[in-house]
């Protein structure tokens, strides 16, 4: 009777465990696709702050070194925001190979 009750318990908690391992896997791409668009988001405020700072300097008169440096600010994070959005685009749209299905999307 005990071996029986120990192997209908496993074959329970596989099937739980079966059923389970897709949803976790679910929530860690939500968490990854969460966190890349916060990065996303701070790296447009950061521009649009540097961009400010740019507009401010420009109405008190600022010298043209430190108008340089709020350039060279905007340029930095323009090309962040570009470099984190074709990684973002990057992982969504990747492709895997797997030695018997062939090319197909990792994620789906």
């Amino acid at each position: 009777m005990r071996t029986k009750s120990i192997v209908a318990a496993s074959l329970i908690f596989g099937g739980l465990l079966t059923v389970a391992a897709p949803a976790t896997a679910d929530w860690a791409r939500r968490q990854e696709l969460r966190s890349d668009r916060r990065e996303l988001r701070n790296d447009r405020h950061d521009l649009n702050s540097a961009r400010r700072e740019l507009r401010h300097d420009l109405r008190r008169g600022a010298d043209p070194a430190e108008i340089a440096r709020d350039r060279a600010a905007i340029a930095r994070e323009r090309e962040e925001l570009w470099q984190d959005r074709r990684e973002a685009w990057g992982d969504r749209h990747a492709w895997r190979y797997d030695r018997d299905w062939g090319w197909w999307r990792w994620y789906r």
